[in-house]
């Protein structure tokens, strides 16, 4: 017995797909190794309330350092309650508002692109166990 392998249905199939593929491709869409941050679309501002920067250098709470950072890493003597900054949480304890509608009150969060991601969970980590749970990440701007 002779069997035929019949392969129209198959080469039917790969045109399908490389055409797909062919339609599809967008060389527009390439990822970089740098990680740039996005630019800021927003029409409103951001709406008023505790601010809390993360630079390299520190974090500051209302425009007040209360932690001293070094080249964006944490230093070794620091003050920490499990992970997150004893100093950071009792800096903002007092400014965390009860009656903030929705999920309770809100913080504003810059954070600088040179700092560890340890250092930003460790901010918002000393946040969470001062008492907020809602955070808001602005993107300043240059000008």
């Amino acid at each position: 017995m002779e069997s035929t392998l019949i392969i129209t249905s198959m080469v039917d199939m790969f045109t399908l797909v490389l055409l797909f593929l062919l339609v599809f491709y967008d060389p527009s869409f390439q990822t970089d190794t740098a990680l740039e941050l996005p630019q800021s679309a927003a029409d409103a501002a951001v709406e008023k309330g505790p601010r809390i920067r993360v630079l390299p250098s520190g974090v500051e709470v209302d425009g007040r350092v209360v932690v001293q950072l070094e080249s964006g890493t944490i230093p070794a003597q620091t003050v920490m309650r499990g992970k997150a900054f004893a100093d950071v949480i009792d800096a903002l304890v007092p400014l965390r508002s009860p009656d903030a509608p929705g999920d309770g009150p809100s913080l504003v969060v810059e954070c600088d692109r040179r700092v560890s991601w340890t250092v930003l969970g460790s901010v918002l980590e000393s946040a969470a166990e001062a008492g907020f749970a809602r955070y808001r990440f602005a993107a300043v701007g240059t000008d």
